[in-house]
């Protein structure tokens, strides 16, 4: 039976400039003795000559610094540096498909509901890498109920994409119209972690679905036609679960508009 598909000082040199002080003594002049004087002495008075000194201050010795006081008896005074602190360099380490294959009701990352199916499909590609499975246009009823002329299914492991000439988003041209990810069974095989905008995803228990689907219906499902455990959000997003206790996880999630049985 198949389900319908969704989906971061310069230390400064100091110098230290010596200037050299620098003096000089005059002579002092001579007496001059004249003849015929007698008991007169002239007394030439000496006098020194002294040059001009500069005089420099003398050097500037920093004052001890005591050690600080770590013991709280004594004040330290700490002077303080102002510096510059970088934010943090933020850096994720999730794949790019679960950034960017994000399942919404209306499409899968950029990929919307209505799209041509060679953009999708080149645009899934482009992150996941080649296919592991393609249909190729064939009868609809040849791998299920689908409505239209023709339809195609796209697979990348357990994630897979529904294309066909009629549905609910247009009708008449070749289109993408839904996406399964997940396989019963099949938990933790690729593409791993993708997840609703709330962060639901394979594996999530019923308690977190209905955290981000606070609406969400829970469904014990019909064991005797084969109807296993499922939860409904709406007719564009669905999915199957392992049961309906709080500690029961998703196991498929739909999006889209998909086939019946």
């Amino acid at each position: 039976m198949s389900l319908r598909l969704r989906s971061a000082a310069a230390i400064l040199s100091a110098s230290l400039v010596v200037a050299a002080c620098s003096g000089g003594d005059g002579d002092a002049e001579s007496p001059t003795e004249t003849a015929d004087v007698v008991d007169t002495v002239d007394t030439v008075e000496s006098s020194e000559v002294t040059a001009p000194m500069t005089t420099l201050p003398p050097p500037t010795t920093p004052p001890a610094t005591e050690p600080p006081d770590t013991t709280g008896a004594g004040e330290t005074t700490t002077t303080s540096t102002s510096t510059t602190t970088l934010p943090p360099t933020t850096t994720t380490t999730e794949p790019l498909a679960v950034q960017e294959l994000v399942l919404r009701g209306d499409g899968i990352g950029s990929a919307r509901f209505g799209a041509a199916p060679e953009g999708v499909i080149e645009y899934v590609t482009s992150i996941l890498g080649g296919n592991t499975g393609d249909t190729g246009w064939v009868d609809p009823l040849s791998f299920a109920v689908c409505d239209g002329t023709v339809a195609r299914r796209v697979d990348w492991g357990v994630l897979s994409l529904l294309f066909s000439d009629l549905s609910d988003v247009a009708d008449g041209r070749r289109h993408f119209m839904g996406y399964e990810y997940g396989r019963a069974g099949e938990l933790g095989d690729e593409p791993v972690g993708l997840r609703t905008p709330g962060g639901t995803t394979l594996g999530s228990r019923i308690v977190d679905l209905l955290a981000d689907f606070p609406d969400a219906a829970v469904n014990p499902g019909e064991q005797d036609i084969n109807i296993p455990p499922n939860f409904y959000v709406s007719d564009n997003f669905y999915g199957l679960l392992t049961g309906i206790e709080d500690t029961d996880v998703v196991t498929v999630m739909f999006g889209g508009y998909g086939c019946g049985e």
